[in-house]
């Protein structure tokens, strides 16, 4: 895979990894908000091409566990090539995810250098364990998903919950919308749990004072190769108990992209309707 393909790949699957929790009764809360990452170039290889990078990522966490589950996403960045070339990859996208967890509905654009490169549309839907969905766009296809499937929702309240409980492995077989029509093998480790710091330092990141959290590390897989030694693309990162992630990095391979938390705006949670 190019590194520019990786990397709108990797950009959509991002969206599905931040918001980590879900109100209940006995559970974790999950903040709704807003955060913003710088991006940067932290290593590559020379068989990529990428001599520098940056930009920057954004993503909005909305809704509630009655009315649903938003999630907006937008990553832009500019790669410095070899030669003295750069190339301006867009990557945006948006998902609706149902508040009992078994329907969702997702879009995606990719531009590069501001020119659309692909689309894509579609719909899921769960039920006793499997399910399957319709995707529009690019084209009309329709799919089934295997038994024990999640959406991403759901696969990051069981991660958030595992991390309260303890545990230091999730194994998931999650589908997000990102690869068509095809699910992903999400292996998570989780590391020591940090206890709360008293303020932020920087006066632009404010919702995490007081809160716990975990070093995470996610690896994705494609299903039907498991096996494979090297993930498809990997996400290390702080996750906070109020759902929010602190900075993170972003593995393809070839390259490392450093995300770090720029700004960090909480919304307020909605009240559920009896």
């Amino acid at each position: 895979m190019k590194p520019f393909a990786s990397a709108v790949v990797l950009g959509i699957a991002l969206t599905f990894v931040v918001p980590a929790a879900i109100a209940s009764a006995a559970g974790p809360f999950l903040a709704p908000h807003r955060a913003v990452y710088d991006i940067s170039l932290k290593s590559a290889e020379e068989r990529s091409g990428i001599k520098g990078a940056q930009g920057r990522m954004v993503i909005e966490f909305l809704g509630s566990g009655c009315e649903g589950w938003t999630i907006n996403f937008r990553m832009m960045n500019q790669f410095f090539l070899a030669g003295g070339k750069s190339r301006v990859l867009d990557s945006r996208s948006s998902m609706w995810e149902s508040g009992d967890n078994d329907k969702l509905r997702y879009v995606q654009s990719q531009y590069v250098d501001s020119q659309l490169q692909e689309e894509k549309e579609l719909k899921a839907e769960l039920k006793d364990g499997k399910g399957g969905g319709a995707i529009s766009k690019p084209a009309p296809e329709m799919f089934t998903l295997p038994e024990g499937v999640v959406f991403p929702v759901n696969h990051q309240l069981k991660l958030v919950q595992a991390a309260i409980d303890g545990k230091s492995r999730d194994e998931t077989l999650l589908y997000d919308g990102s690869d068509g029509a095809n699910p992903a093998i999400a292996i998570s480790f989780i590391g020591n749990r940090k206890e709360a710091q008293a303020k932020p330092e920087d006066e632009n990141i404010s919702g995490i004072e007081g809160q716990p959290g975990w070093p995470v590390s996610i690896s994705y897989y494609k299903a039907e190769k498991k096996e494979q030694e090297t993930p498809d693309y990997q996400v290390n990162m702080l996750l906070y108990q109020n759902g929010v992630s602190g900075d993170m990095t972003l593995n393809y391979g070839d390259f490392e992209l450093a995300a770090k938390l720029a700004n960090l705006e909480l919304f307020d949670a909605a009240n559920c309707k009896p």
